[in-house]
């Protein structure tokens, strides 16, 4: 089994180093190491040759003229990478030396198209801010048909079996659950191992996530705000109508490509499953978009309400439904009535 690292960097020189270091620590070593760095303009490359050098394993340090962002330029890493498992890299994190042995003890089954791990959340200093992602530790062997089918972990802390997943990654991805845009890297590529076969989580913390101020996913400060249980609650509480209904079309985006990829014939023999699952969904949360706008009654959200209890659009989350807490919310919608409405 050959294992690859995709590293991208920009402008990294300031982390680079303790990243590289704890990749020369690893129990098992990588057989090649890819660095595709998107024109830094500091020490960032110095850095990556010097450390090719003297690594003990090939590195490839790929300079190239400016992508358009960090996920084109993990792309192209991607790309370059050669190895039956690619092991995705930040340039400013630190893996635990048992990080590459502990996951591809799990590749040993042919099945397994991704791993995913724990990873403690640290400020610039590697200081713990008390946060472990994610939040929920699962740990199993998942389908398409048995974890919640939003979840998608961060590049940082995932592996995946390059092919068939690689070359898909070429092709028009499907809308993004976070964001309106097309879906990014890792969770594209995490979706992509739903449909090829089974994805692994781990409960084990096999490295950190540094977060800065520099950093392109947020301060620590921000991380924590974004990742602490109040927000989350409260985000739950103010999603509605519009956020659903995009929801809904992220779903149908992902129906779509698992529908193209099952008629190319490819080495996805979940694609059928979710394909359907997401086609599922998709009409679930039109339902629930429909509940939610403001222009309708309380008779008309108390019928929607009940079409969905009998669709058992309120199935587990890692069935494919929306969940007993969502059917809470939806249910005091219907008691509240239309906004500016008062229960009698």
């Amino acid at each position: 089994m050959k294992i690859s690292i995709a590293l991208a960097t920009f402008n990294g020189a300031a982390y680079l180093g303790e990243q590289l270091d704890s990749i020369k620590r690893q129990s098992l070593q990588p057989d090649e190491l890819i660095i595709s760095d998107d024109s830094s303009s500091d020490d960032t490359v110095e850095i990556a040759r010097r450390f090719a050098r003297e690594a003990g394993f090939k590195v490839t340090v790929d300079v190239h003229p400016r992508l358009g962002n960090y996920n084109e330029n993990f792309v192209r890493a991607i790309g370059l990478c050669t190895g039956d498992i690619v092991a995705l890299c930040d340039q400013d994190d630190v893996w635990t030396e048992n990080k590459l042995a502990a996951a591809a003890e799990e590749f040993r089954d042919e099945t397994v198209m991704a791993v995913s791990h724990r990873m403690e959340v640290v400020d610039e200093r590697l200081q713990p801010l008390s946060l472990h992602l994610p939040l929920e530790p699962l740990r199993g062997k998942f389908t398409v048909a048995n974890l919640d089918p939003w979840f998608a972990p961060g590049g940082m802390h995932m592996l995946f079996r390059r092919e068939p997943i690689a070359p898909w990654l070429l092709e028009a991805a499907p809308l993004s659950k976070w964001f309106p845009a097309p879906a990014p890297f890792d969770e594209w590529i995490f979706f992509l191992a739903g449909l090829a076969g089974k994805r692994v989580l781990m409960t084990e913390i096999l490295g950190v996530w540094r977060r800065h101020s520099t950093s392109t996913t947020g301060s620590p400060e921000a991380t924590k705000k974004v990742w602490s249980r109040g927000f989350q609650w409260e985000l739950a509480a103010s999603t509605g109508a519009a956020a659903y209904a995009y929801a809904a079309k992220v779903a149908e985006s992902r129906a779509e490509v698992a529908e193209r990829i099952a008629r190319d014939g490819a080495r996805a023999p979940s694609a059928e499953d979710g394909a359907a699952l997401y086609r599922r969904l998709s009409q679930t949360l039109r339902r629930r978009s429909q509940l939610h706008e403001d222009c309708s009654g309380r008779a008309e959200r108390l019928l929607i309400l009940t079409e969905m209890v009998q669709r058992l659009d309120y199935r587990r989350r890692r069935s494919g439904g929306l969940g007993a807490k969502s059917f809470l919310k939806d249910s005091y919608a219907v008691l509240r009535g239309p906004k500016g409405a008062r229960p009698h």
